[in-house]
């Protein structure tokens, strides 16, 4: 069993922890299903915002045409945008 703190943790028990090999820092996602709340081990992967410098470095590196630069460049600003 686990309790509810007033902060809205909760404390998983170290039988369960230790059985999915989950150790401090370990991030889990959470979803209800059901009406019961799902705790899913999960990875977080950095995102790296890239400075026009960086940008044109690896346009300098590529072999991508001007078209493929452009169409990334309008992909990157919308994926930016949405967060």
């Amino acid at each position: 069993m686990a309790q509810l703190s007033a902060r809205g943790t909760v404390t998983l028990p170290a039988e369960v922890r230790r059985s999915l090999g989950l150790i401090e820092g370990d991030v889990l996602s959470v979803s209800v299903k059901d009406g019961r709340i799902v705790l899913t081990p999960s990875v977080v992967t950095p995102v790296e915002l890239y400075s026009e410098e960086r940008i044109a470095e690896f346009v300098a590196g590529s072999e991508m045409t001007d078209d493929d630069v452009s169409t990334a460049r309008r992909r990157w600003a919308s994926a930016d945008k949405r967060g």
